[in-house]
């Protein structure tokens, strides 16, 4: 008899991390499938115009480089450039701003609905409760981002390589701005949307508050250029600040940026550039996130 009792299988504890992550995917499938839905609109049109480069090079081929470059015809470089351009808009600060309103209304929901109250009758803890949550969260949008991110970096990667853009900020932007700092940014947005809706507790307000924080905290990090810390080969290019735009920025779609640091940079700069940038927004990401259970902490005392 205590074999049998013994051999016999034992329920999950509510406490385990598998569980409650199960719980989490169950609980948020229907924008998990709007979410999918958005990126395979958004990849489609990616490919889309990644085979529209062909067309590109026969028409550089006819009128030469040239008229391709500085002249108007149906797929020239300024048409290209642009529709380039439109491609990484949906992707260089959009999902970051999704994530973030996405989190932070559902936390915010959590806490109004008093959910949160029965889930943790059930022997979870509250950091436990939340951080699976925001980590299901983290690993959906980055899971749905990658691709993109990836699709783009080859389509302009090919179009560089090729020689089929317009000379100037567009192309800077589209080549050197998204990158593994796009998923960055996303997490930061999930850490702003955790802390805001832990902190407000309340729908309307962190529908605000959340994407604004993510808006804001990108803004200072472009505005201050603290990534050249970590990327010092680029720090001694560039000195004056540009005197337009919010906080003296230009911007990419939502993005904050600073015109007169990508303009300087080189292709050997990406990734230095890159990663230097994520790992700056990762390190801020992870103080939101800390942030937002110290709260947890001080109202479930």
């Amino acid at each position: 008899m205590s074999a049998a009792i013994a051999a016999a299988p034992t329920s999950p504890r509510p406490g385990r991390v598998r569980p409650l992550a199960g719980i989490a995917l169950r609980q948020y499938w229907v924008p998990g499938a709007i979410l999918l839905l958005l990126a395979l609109r958004i990849g489609v049109q990616i490919v889309y115009h990644y085979y529209g480069w062909a067309d590109a090079v026969a028409l550089r081929n006819h009128v030469g480089s040239q008229a391709y470059h500085f002249g108007r015809y149906t797929d020239d470089a300024h048409t290209m450039t642009a529709k380039l351009m439109d491609d990484g808009a949906m992707l260089v600060f959009q999902p970051a701003l999704c994530a973030a309103l996405l989190t932070g209304v559902l936390t915010a929901r959590e806490w109004e609905t008093r959910r949160v109250v029965l889930a943790l009758t059930q022997t979870v803890t509250p950091r436990r409760w939340f951080g699976v949550r925001w980590a299901t969260l983290a690993a959906v949008f980055v899971v749905l981002t990658v691709p993109l991110v990836a699709l783009y970096r080859m389509s302009v990667g090919h179009a560089l390589g090729l020689d089929l853009l317009t000379y100037g900020a567009e192309r800077q932007n589209a080549y050197y701005t998204i990158g593994p700092v796009t998923v960055a940014y996303v997490l930061l947005g999930v850490a702003a949307g955790a802390l805001t809706g832990t902190y407000l507790r309340r729908l309307w307000p962190t529908l605000v508050a959340a994407p604004l924080l993510t808006w804001l905290v990108a803004a200072v990090l472009v505005r201050s250029r603290a990534m050249l810390l970590l990327d010092l080969p680029v720090l001694g290019k560039v000195s004056e600040f540009h005197s337009g735009g919010v906080f003296g920025l230009m911007f990419y779609d939502a993005l904050p940026q600073d015109a007169l640091l990508t303009n300087v940079l080189v292709t050997g700069d990406y990734w230095p550039y890159q990663l230097a940038s994520s790992a700056l927004v990762l390190v801020v990401a992870a103080l939101l996130t800390l942030a937002a259970f110290r709260v947890i902490r001080r109202r479930t005392a």
